[in-house]
């Protein structure tokens, strides 16, 4: 039985997760461990490769790629009882930034094999999976214009680039939300609905959500003028943007969405679904290798 599958977008970060993907199998196998390297080719291979290598019993997996990579493998692994390594080579990198996994690849391939295994709560759309945030509106917008591939710049320049272009066109619409809390109605740039407190590139948009307290947090912002947004946006990066009058932050374990006109929910920065749909949070239902000092998540306040 192979120990370890490595699955490798060779195109993440501009070839470095076709390095990565080679370096961590050196790393592997100069431990003894057996290790198959594959590389994707296109979208849904890494879910696919996945799917394969789970049935064929291994159970200890490794992803050298970026947050849409990693989504397809934590879709297939949630439930079961392998292990998920993050070797972060993409554009975002959000999941891995929420554990502690670092970004050089020497350090989070000893992550692989000197970790701690961790069982975090995923959220969950219908059947699809995600490990970071799903977002509606504005930043549904910005992340499908970054998914087409409609973005000349990588990382977080490249979000602020989508920012600027989806702000000429964009108009707030009207939402209704229901969730724990009760229920909101109204005019929205967004809604982000966060398991973990990243996207975007380390955007801080539900700055205390953890992957491991059994809820979501819900950011709610309220319509805005196009030179408003200019003055919000740069507080995401921060998290203060939840002090805005604007700004509502909510906590649920589900959360019921529906629109006037069907409009894409993202997750991970992949697309899921048009709404009406229900987010939920799946309680521990993934193990990730995280470093062995990770600090535990922050308490939420009262």
């Amino acid at each position: 039985m192979t120990d370890w599958t490595i699955i490798a977008n060779p195109v993440s970060g501009g070839g470095r997760g076709r390095k990565a993907g080679e370096a961590v199998r050196s790393r592997l196998s100069g431990r003894g461990l057996k290790a198959n390297l594959t590389f994707t080719q296109g979208r849904g291979d890494a879910a696919r490769i996945a799917s394969e290598a789970l049935a064929s019993g291994c159970r200890q997996f490794a992803v050298c790629g970026g947050d849409g990579t990693v989504h397809e493998a934590v879709g297939v692994l949630a439930g079961s009882d392998a292990a998920l390594g993050i070797v972060p080579c993409g554009r975002g990198n959000d999941l891995a930034r929420a554990l502690g996994i670092p970004r050089d690849v020497a350090g989070a391939a000893d992550v692989l094999v000197s970790g701690v295994a961790r069982r975090i709560d995923l959220g969950r759309i219908g059947d699809r999976y995600f490990g970071t945030v799903a977002c509606l509106g504005f930043d549904s917008e910005v992340a499908r214009r970054v998914f087409e591939g409609r973005v000349p710049l990588s990382g977080t320049a490249g979000y602020v680039w989508a920012v600027l272009r989806t702000l000429l066109t964009y108009g707030c619409p009207v939402i209704r939300l229901e969730g724990d809390f009760g229920v909101f109605k109204g005019p929205v740039l967004l809604a982000a609905t966060g398991n973990t407190p990243f996207y975007g590139g380390g955007m801080k948009v539900t700055p205390q959500a953890a992957c491991d307290d059994g809820l979501l947090d819900v950011c709610i912002v309220e319509a805005l003028s196009r030179l408003a947004v200019l003055r919000f946006f740069p507080t995401v990066f921060s998290g203060r943007h939840v002090h805005l009058p604007s700004v509502q932050m909510r906590r649920t374990r589900s959360l019921r969405v529906e629109t006037r006109e069907p409009l894409w929910i993202f997750a991970d920065g992949q697309p899921v679904c048009r709404t009406p749909a229900t987010i939920e949070v799946a309680e521990r239902a993934l193990t990730v290798l995280c470093p062995a000092q990770i600090e535990p998540a922050l308490p939420h306040p009262p």
